[in-house]
This record gives structure tokens, sequence and C-alpha cells, in this order.
């Protein structure tokens, strides 16, 4: 055999092994309460609501980006599946699509007698635990994590012309659909390179200018497509944009700082592995020889910052793992382009590249099976919440509201009122009026409609945060079980006083050992 088809086969084999440890080795499809959002979505869409949280209401802006829910719901309708295998298998497609384009990148950096080791580079990616578990969970990580190994392949072409800069611009402004906040590691990844060119300060300028109208005229287009499909130019949950105030703003509880930042520490573990290749390489190749691999480092830090500060609150930060995966990949193919620059002999250098490859894969496959784990909970901690939904489904006419949105909204079926802010438009325009919580009255008993239920688990850690979006005299409103019966069922069940449906609820959810204090 030739030493291209050796390399392809070398490819075909890292390929299958991904498959097989993301359909076989986790749980797939992932399919936990997050996932079950998206689910929901894409049957709407299937059944002719596109976008829209509650069948026959507006769309809404419960979404973080357009692009996942209009290509799932494409496919179900196209394919007639079941969503939720239609959601696991289109990630799984996007992941192997991301490491099809990371091996196309990292050939590039190599000659023709060492490109079997592009390969190498796909292993930190391939034994991540949590790139098998977001290949099948059904949400848009997979199509944000190729976007992000796209942009890297894509570097190849900035190279200072003014049209090839405007043309990154505009793919890196067109990914905001993808994820509102994506567009920050393409734009860092090739401003940076337009530094590093050696080219003239007028022509960097003039290619850096060019690129930044790419990605604001982009961006626009864009907003207004995000504008016109789901009401609103930025759809992400005010749940979040408040959130996030109450928490740079020092208004959570200390305990809950503690929480937020204390748990994040420890995905520095995943960070210094990068750091310690990259700077051992940057030394022995020093900053020039360094320079086609400084954009993906500084891409990669400052994402990783960025999620590092925001994701935490939203109960995801592990998705930040990710791109610090494809920054690792990068960091094996420079290790081993430094090795070469450093005169070592091609035997050594191989097998020094093999072994370093070993030892990144031990060191990410040691969380696979907490992970597994982990998945596994997540299932079954929200069978009870299914359960539940499928048996308020029966009724017609509910209104159910709760913060576990996903399978039990999914299960149900019914008009569910998502606490973690599907209501956010109103929400932000009248957080700060004195008269909110009359206002916030107002409109779920008009515009939305009063729940007849509300469903959460007890153990929050902050209970006044739970509430952020329900009215701060919840309890003049709702009639909840008694404190033992929560502790006992790990539910807290509320039913609105004066409900139509207040005895048929109350009977649905006996079976559950649910048992609610009537007025």
């Amino acid at each position: 055999m030739k030493l291209n088809q050796y390399r392809y086969l070398l490819l075909l084999l890292a390929l299958i092994t991904f498959v097989g440890m993301a359909r076989y080795v986790m749980p797939f499809p992932a399919d936990f309460e997050d996932s079950y959002i998206m689910d929901r979505y894409a049957q709407n869409g299937v059944d002719g609501f596109l976008y829209e949280w509650n069948q026959h209401s507006a769309p809404v802006q419960g979404t973080t980006g357009l692009a996942w829910v209009t290509l799932v719901t494409a496919v179900a309708r196209l394919t007639r599946g079941n969503v939720v295998s239609v959601n696991s298998y289109s990630g799984l497609i996007f992941a192997i699509l991301t490491l099809v384009a990371v091996y196309a990148a990292a050939v590039r950096s190599l000659k023709p007698g060492s490109r079997w080791v592009a390969v190498c580079a796909l292993i930190p990616i391939i034994s991540c635990p949590f790139f098998l578990r977001a290949s099948g969970n059904g949400l848009e990580t997979s199509i944000t994590v190729f976007f992000v190994a796209l942009s890297v392949y894509f570097l190849h072409y900035c190279r200072g012309s003014l049209k090839e800069s405007l043309l990154l611009g505009l793919f890196s402004g067109f990914t905001f659909l993808v994820r509102p906040d994506l567009p920050l590691f393409p734009v860092s990844l090739y401003l940076s390179q337009l530094v590093l060119l050696d080219a003239s300060k007028t022509a960097r300028a003039k290619s850096g200018l060019a690129l930044l109208g790419g990605v604001v005229a982009a961006s626009l287009i864009s907003l207004l497509l995000a504008k016109v499909s789901t009401g609103t130019a930025l759809p992400l949950s005010a749940s979040l944009k408040l959130a996030l105030s109450d928490l740079l703003l020092g208004r959570l509880p200390a305990q809950a700082y503690i929480h937020l930042f204390g748990d994040q520490l420890k995905f520095f573990g995943d960070l210094l592995p990068l750091v310690f290749l990259a700077i051992f390489s940057v030394m022995l190749t020093g900053l020039r020889g360094s320079r086609k691999y400084l954009p993906i480092y500084f891409a990669t830090a400052v994402y990783f910052a960025y999620l590092f500060t925001v994701l935490p609150i939203m109960d995801i930060g592990f998705r930040f793992k990710l791109p610090l995966q494809i920054g690792m990949a990068f960091a094996v193919i420079h290790f081993f382009d430094a090795t070469e620059q450093a005169g070592l002999l091609e035997g050594r250098r191989h097998l020094l590249i093999i072994m370093v490859t070993i030892l990144v894969a031990l060191g990410n496959s040691a969380n696979l099976f907490s992970e597994k784990k982990d998945v596994v909970f997540l299932r079954a901690d929200h069978t009870d919440f299914q359960q539940m939904g499928e048996a308020l489904g029966k009724i017609d006419g509910i209104i159910i509201a709760s913060p576990e949105a996903g399978k039990l909204a999914a299960a149900s079926g019914k008009k569910f009122l998502d606490m973690v802010g599907l209501n956010d438009v109103f929400i932000a325009q009248h957080k700060k009026s004195p008269d909110y919580p009359a206002l916030l009255l107002n409109y779920l008993k008009t515009d939305f409609g009063m729940p007849d239920v509300y469903i959460r688990k007890t153990h929050t850690p902050d209970p006044r945060y739970t509430y952020l979006e329900i009215l701060p005299d919840f309890n003049k409103i709702y009639l909840c079980n008694n404190s033992d019966n929560a502790e006992r069922t790990g539910k807290v069940v509320c039913l609105y006083k004066s409900g139509s449906h207040l005895k048929e609820i109350a009977s649905s959810l006996a079976p559950f050992d649910i048992q609610i204090g009537l007025p």
C-alpha cells in the first residue's frame, strides 16, 4: 500500500473508533434534560410551528441559535424520523465532520512523509469524554464545535488579501446563527493571523478593516434573520442576561459564588496540558517558527476565557472543554513540528509523538467512566418528570410551569411556561419597573395564561434565585404541597388556587406518590 493509503486507513480507523465509542460506550442518544428542550422545538417545527415553544403561540427566543433548530426540524420532516434520534444522529454526523476538518487542517502543517501524524491530532478530541457525550445529546454543541474546527481550516486562506479577509469576515459573522457568541472565535483567530503577517502596517490594517466589515455585515443580516424568525434579534434567554447581571453586580449570596466558581476550577486540568505543550513547542521553535499555531492558541484562549466567565451560571460550564480540545489537537502537531525543527531523528520524533498522544488520551480517558455515570444519572434523574409529563398531558387545556423544562415539557406536549426564561422579552422590558409583580401577574393571566401547576426540584442551592421569573409573592398565588411530601418525592408541586383543573391534576399525580393538599 502507498503511504497515502495507510494515512487514509488510519483516519478511517480513528473515525470508526470514535463512532463506536460515541454509540456504545456512552449512552446513545444522551437524552437528558436539555436534550428534550431541543426535541420539543424540533417536534413543534415538524408539526408546523417552527421556533415556537408552545404551539399556536408566537415564536420565542428560548434557543441559543437558529441553525440547529432549523436543521434538525428540516431533517426530521424529510426523514419522518423520531426527533430524538434525528437530533442525536445529526449531532454525531457533525462530530465526524469536526474530526475531518481538524484532520484536513493538520495535514497542511505536515510534510508529505509525516502526514499520518495528523491522525494523532484527532486523539485528544476522540478521547475527550464530553465530546463523546455531546455528539449524541441532540444539542447545538456539535455544530458549534464543527464551526470552531472549520474556522481553523479556513485559517489557511487568511493571507492578507482584501477579498479573502472580507469572505472570512462574512463567514465569521454568519456563525452568529449557530451560536450568538461563536463569532468571537473566528474573529480573534483571523485578526491575530493578520497581525502576524509579513506585510506593511497599512496592508494589515486594510485587511483587518475588510475582515471586520464582513463580520458586521453578516452579523446584521443574521440579526435580521433572527428578528424575523423569533421576534428578537438576540436569541439568548433573558434569564441568562439577568443572571449574568446579578452575578457581576454581586447580587447572589456568597454560597452561590462558591458553588458556581469553585466547581469550575477543576476544568483547569484540561487547560494545563495544552499550556505546557504549547509553551514547550514555542520555546523550541521561537515565536517566528510558531506563527501558524499562535493564532489558534490565541483564539482558544479568548473563547475559553469568555466561556469560563459566562457558562458556569448556565450549569453547562463543561462545554468549554471542547474548544480546548481543538487547541490541544494543534498543540500536538506543533510539538511534532518543533521536534523536527530541533533536529531530532525521524524515528525518535515519531515515537515521541505517539507517546505524547497516548498520554493525552489516557489523561482524557480517566474521566470516561465518571462522565458516563453522570449521563446515566441525568437520564434516570428526569424519568419521574417524564412520567409526570405524560400523566399531565392527558388533561385538556392544562398550563404547566417549571424550571425542569426538558422531559416534563416534551412528554406533556401542553402549554408550558419554562421558568428559565422563555418569556424573556417581557421580563427584559419590565424587570426594573416598580410594579413588575403586578405587570407579570397580568401578563401571565392575559398574554400567556396563569399556570395550573408548577413543579420544581427541592434541592435548589438558592430558592430565591429559582423564582427569578416567578412573582416574588408567589405563595399568595399558589397552594403548595407540604414540606414532608416534598422531601419524600424530591419535588414541590404547586397548584394555582382557582385553577379549573385542580382535582384532575391532583388525581393524575396521585400514582406518583404526590399528595396535594387542596384548599
